[in-house]
């Protein structure tokens, strides 16, 4: 049996967001050999989590983004409208499949995920 866990990244429960750093919401979806098992929200930072946005000497923005990514440990698929090169770079070194999508919903995400035509746009990175 195969099992994947999906995290669609949301603006609420239903919608997917645009921009990563702001969508307070992961939906996960575990499916089992392609069929939806399970579905649940997660808040995608604990409330108080440490943000940090260093500068060094040249004035280049580091980022963390270890907070914004526990809630999606487990998971194998990252989907999610729109996301900067930092977060989608934590997220691959994570061994997250990245995809940015144009589905508005996670019902329409899922469904093109589990037919195999959900496609990544790459001109959805948001270049910080």
């Amino acid at each position: 049996m195969a099992v994947e866990k999906l995290a669609f990244v949301c603006d609420d429960s239903s919608t997917l967001s645009a921009h990563f750093g702001r969508a307070p919401l992961v939906v996960v979806v575990t499916l089992e050999d392609g069929r939806e098992v399970a579905r649940e929200e997660r808040v995608k930072e604990r409330p108080g989590a440490l943000h940090l946005h260093e500068h060094d000497d040249a004035h280049h923005h580091t980022h963390d983004h270890t907070a914004k990514f526990e809630t999606m440990a487990d998971c194998n698929v990252m989907i999610v409208r729109g996301a900067g090169s930092p977060a989608i770079a934590h997220a691959e070194s994570m061994g997250l499949r990245v995809y940015l999508g144009a589905e508005r919903t996670v019902d329409e995400a899922l469904a093109a995920y589990q037919n195999g035509t959900l496609k990544s746009d790459e001109r959805r990175i948001h270049h910080h």
